[in-house]
């Protein structure tokens, strides 16, 4: 077998998979009902253009309303009792930092959710624009920042901390788009956990996700930080996901899960959401900041050359 020359890129330069970072376009909104995303109109941004976000607010019984912006100078809020979505952008830098804040106080009314009783929801997410395989990739490095500003538990007399609780989230699917395989459209959620009330540094967990029956697969906070938001400073989170990616298909395929396909060149990260998961009665807020997905692309083997060795996996 003849050698393979392996040239540079054209495009070797890291690839942010991230559009719209720093939030200037807004977000298309939401409507609360769980199961379809169905656009109610769009929380405006700085700049014009369509947004690149979307706001969802799953089994909120409190939506936010378009109308509801209030702005002053580099700060933009759109809020109701239940909920508050704040952009602040920092003159001097450009960045603008992101906040989420729910008040379960308000959702819940006082009344603690039962075992298979929906919970609310206030994420930002978006879906990735023409995204590599896995296989393509050398490295997927993720980095942001975030802050607690507050969390309050309303305690009452049936709480219980399995079934109510306050997460601050980070998941980013990967997904099956192969259409010739019969897995076609099926994902991996994967996850990065920022916060919980019940832990200073989250664990990692692993388990089918009832909603979507996909699996989920969150390595835990250490993978990514040594920091923890109980502290109330900023702290940053940074890795290469890539790997941890990898290690969490093969859970899934040891599980049951995807395997209509165990190649990795299936599998592509088709996009992302952030923000509360709120199954218990608290009042919680937190922001984000200086969020970036950079993948860094494999060099490709020249045409003189011959293709060697497997694609089946990055790692």
């Amino acid at each position: 077998m003849g050698a393979v020359m392996f040239v540079a890129r054209l495009d070797a330069a890291p690839r942010e998979m991230v559009q719209d970072p720093h939030f200037e376009h807004g977000f298309q909104l939401l409507a609360p009902a769980p199961g379809r995303a169905v656009v109610t109109g769009v929380l405006a941004g700085w700049k014009s253009g369509p947004p690149r976000w979307k706001l969802a607010q799953w089994s909120s019984r409190h939506p936010l309303a378009t109308n509801a912006a209030q702005a002053t100078g580099e700060i933009l809020v759109y809020s109701n009792a239940a909920k508050s979505v704040v952009l602040h952008r920092r003159a001097k830098t450009g960045e603008v930092e992101l906040m989420l804040a729910v008040a379960g106080s308000v959702e819940y009314d006082g009344k603690a959710r039962r075992a298979n009783e929906a919970w609310v929801h206030l994420l930002a997410e978006q879906t990735f624009t023409n995204p590599p395989a896995l296989v393509e990739v050398e490295r997927l490095e993720l980095v942001f920042e975030a802050r607690l500003l507050y969390s309050r538990k309303v305690t009452t007399p049936d709480y219980n901390p399995s079934l109510h609780a306050a997460q601050f989230l980070m998941y980013f699917t990967v997904q099956n788009l192969n259409r010739q395989s019969s897995g076609y459209g099926k994902y991996l959620w994967f996850g990065v956990p920022i916060y919980d009330d019940r832990e200073l540094h989250p664990k990692g967990h692993q388990a089918p996700d009832t909603g979507t029956g996909m699996f989920i697969y969150n390595p835990p906070a250490a993978a990514y930080t040594q920091g923890t938001l109980h502290e109330g400073g900023w702290v940053k989170f940074e890795a290469d996901i890539l790997p941890l990616m990898c290690e969490g298909l093969r859970a899934a395929w040891k599980r049951g899960f995807l395997t209509e396909s165990t190649n990795f060149s299936d599998y592509r990260i088709t996009g992302m959401n952030v923000g509360w998961e709120v199954p218990g009665i608290f009042d919680v807020s937190a922001v984000l900041r200086g969020l970036s997905l950079k993948a860094g692309l494999k060099a490709e083997p020249s045409r003189v050359g011959i293709r060697g060795g497997s694609s089946d996996s990055p790692h």
